[in-house]
């Protein structure tokens, strides 16, 4: 009966270790939620997809050479509530849009809180926020 005790720990022990990670999610300690900021650029990139939404775009720097950016969002069904679609985006758009950058400096950016919006050259909006 020990045995039998003992194998049922160790096995559901092994279970909560490896489907533990399932049910954690990243947080947003990688961006600077302190400063945000809006870039303007052509969209490149537009995907549609869980966890998260990604826009990719190129944004001209300060010295005039173009870089790429990669901007997290919500998952579909925020961005849905939100009047988005998955063609809402699409690569050759101009847009400026808002988020929080990367601590590091690097071309990528979080923008889907309440800050969070995209910005088309003929003035629609797109918000994040989760309503």
């Amino acid at each position: 009966m020990k045995s039998k005790l003992g194998t049922s720990i160790a096995l559901i022990a092994a279970l909560l270790v490896v489907c533990g990670p399932m049910w954690a999610h990243h947080g947003n300690s990688a961006y600077d939620e302190e400063h945000w900021i809006t870039v303007s650029g052509t969209v490149t990139e537009f995907v549609w997809a869980n966890p998260h939404c990604q826009i990719f775009m190129d944004v001209k720097d300060d010295k005039g050479a173009v870089v790429n950016w990669a901007i997290e969002s919500q998952s579909p069904g925020i961005l849905r509530r939100n009047s988005w679609t998955r063609t809402s985006v699409k690569p050759g758009d101009q847009i400026a849009i808002t988020l929080a950058p990367a601590k590091n400096g690097a071309p990528v950016g979080f923008s889907g809180n309440k800050t969070g919006k995209v910005v088309f050259s003929d003035g629609r909006m797109l918000k994040m926020d989760i309503r």
